[in-house]
């Protein structure tokens, strides 16, 4: 004749300074969060993977005699003036 089951282990009874906290499920509002990321993440996964281009200006060229000069675009001396002082 088989054993009978063992019981499971017993559960206590939470202590009375304790007591059981009731999880409650995620608001709407959440719920509406998290569709509205997914349907963009959708959206930019779609758009990579079939090489859509949402940007519809070309890039302008700076000529390099604009770039070299001093105090001109993105320059040298746009990042360093020289000696700045110090203790």
């Amino acid at each position: 004749m088989a054993e009978p089951a063992t019981p499971a282990t017993p559960v206590e009874p939470p202590a009375p300074d304790r007591p059981p906290v009731p999880r409650t499920g995620m608001s709407w509002l959440v719920k509406l969060y998290v569709g509205l990321a997914g349907a963009a993440l959708a959206v930019y996964l779609v758009a990579g993977l079939l090489g859509w281009d949402f940007k519809s200006s070309t890039r302008d060229t700076v000529p390099g005699s604009v770039r070299s000069s001093p105090g001109g675009y993105r320059s040298y001396h746009f990042w360093y003036g020289g000696y700045h002082g110090g203790k």
